[in-house]
């Protein structure tokens, strides 16, 4: 019961760790011939991961798994839109 209790936390952590891998990854020097929408694709999917895991969290009946998963999907949700938005607007600078 406690592992499916905590599921959303564990997730979140899973998540993160995800993140920060295609954050270190997901460039020119490990893919040479990367195209840039192609990046801002796989952000905007994990940034929609984080979203659902934000509300599986905050659906959940334990405070402590309420208020950690607001405050940690919350603290990843915004920088990683913020990337996303950074990226967009490198796209469309380099199109015109």
């Amino acid at each position: 019961m406690t592992k499916r209790h905590y599921a959303p936390l564990y997730t979140t952590l899973v998540l993160f760790l995800v993140t920060l891998l295609t954050l270190f990854t997901l460039n020119g020097r490990v893919f040479p011939n990367l195209d840039l929408l192609t990046a801002i694709w796989v952000y905007l999917a994990l940034d929609l991961a984080l979203l659902a895991t934000l509300i599986w969290g905050l659906f959940s009946k334990d405070k402590f798994v309420k208020v950690f998963s607001l405050l940690a999907n919350i603290g990843l949700i915004v920088p990683l839109s913020i990337w996303i938005f950074l990226l967009l607007l490198a796209n469309g600078i380099s199109e015109a």
